[in-house]
């Protein structure tokens, strides 16, 4: 699932709106907030990590919140990015051994490691099907983006022909039928949505909208719209883009967010109008309301929906300190799950 990195562990600049989608999660020695002795289970295992020490960033897996962290990547190049595939049996992530980041695969295990892309190919994000068969990345050459659509059973690699500059790839739809992206260059904005043969592709809005994102049930489309004041506003409309409705405006920036597993509410983080901080938030769908889940007066950002709808996590930083925590779906029993991550790192789950 997918979220922010400090700058020394970046692999590259280009990496920044990649690991906007990330989340913070553990440090290589983990003290957790719950008490050893206790046998509650929180339902977000296994995390993937990235871990940077000794200026080397390598990805680490813990299973359990009693069981030992194992490192699944030794090599002396900078592997970051780790996203499950929804079968949980692969993790794809970028590293730079070919000195620009590119597209590799492993084992849940961290065994047999693959290249999927070619090694002057610079992939900037990825999105795994939802049959866990194929990958989509977003390459950049010469200033170009591209999408790619890689069939790791076939070996075989289909781009996408899209006459456009810059392109932001959305992921695919829940079906697994469709690409979304957005536009942004001297001729063209908005979103559209194109099937995996580079065909038959549907413009869906026309304005200067960004992030967009599939709701689990197929219906909608969620994405950012720039006002022409500066502001955004965030936006949830049917596929073909004939009926939108506004959720949220007046932001001052692109916030994250994540639609439940229902499609039925989106938690996003924004800043409190009181504390300044950033704060988790919960928007209903059917009726615009807005909850807040948490007070905490420090910067709660990245909220994720577990799967099953029966938690969210997200990151909360203090000063230095970034730890994971957990939370039920009404903002009540939240549980830091790592302790003390002084090291900024993204996580997958």
């Amino acid at each position: 699932m997918l979220i922010i990195l400090n700058k020394n562990i970046m692999i590259t600049s280009n990496l920044n709106k990649t690991l906007f989608f990330i989340l913070f999660a553990t440090a290589i020695f983990i003290f957790f907030g719950c008490n050893s002795n206790s046998k509650e289970k929180i339902d977000v295992y296994p995390i993937i990590f990235s871990f940077s020490k000794d200026e080397n960033i390598d990805i680490y897996k813990l299973t359990n919140i009693d069981d030992q962290i194992v490192q699944l990547t030794t090599d002396k190049s900078n592997e970051t990015n780790p996203v499950w595939s929804p079968d949980k049996k692969r993790i794809a992530y970028l590293s730079n051994k070919n000195d620009i980041p590119n597209l590799w695969i492993m084992d849940s295990n961290g065994k047999s490691k693959q290249e999927v892309l070619e090694s002057n190919v610079e992939v900037e994000k990825f999105y795994w099907s939802p049959d866990s068969k194929k990958i989509a990345a977003e390459t950049n050459k010469n200033g170009n983006s591209s999408i790619i659509i890689i069939n790791l059973n076939e070996n075989s690699k289909e781009i996408l022909n899209l006459p456009y500059q810059n392109v932001d790839i959305g992921g695919w739809s829940p079906d697994g039928k469709w690409i979304i992206y957005s536009i942004q260059d001297n001729k063209h904005v908005g979103l559209k949505r194109k099937n995996l043969y580079g065909v038959d592709e549907f413009t869906i809005t026309e304005q200067n909208d960004y992030l967009p994102k599939w709701s689990p049930n197929g219906k909608w489309i969620a994405f950012f719209r720039k006002q022409s004041f500066g502001n955004y506003e965030l936006i949830y409309t049917n596929i073909d883009g004939s009926k939108s409705e506004i959720l949220l405006d007046n932001l001052n920036e692109k916030i994250d967010y994540d639609w439940s597993d229902d499609s039925k509410n989106i938690i996003f983080s924004k800043e409190d109008d009181k504390s300044k901080m950033n704060e988790i938030f919960k928007v209903e769908i059917k009726n615009k309301s807005i909850k807040q889940l948490t007070h905490n007066r420090v910067n709660d950002t990245n909220p994720k929906w577990n799967k099953k709808n029966s938690n969210i996590i997200f990151s909360s930083e203090n000063g230095n300190i970034i730890d994971l925590y957990s939370m039920l779906i009404d903002g009540s029993e939240q549980k830091r799950i790592t302790k003390n991550s002084e090291k900024f790192l993204t996580a997958d789950w």
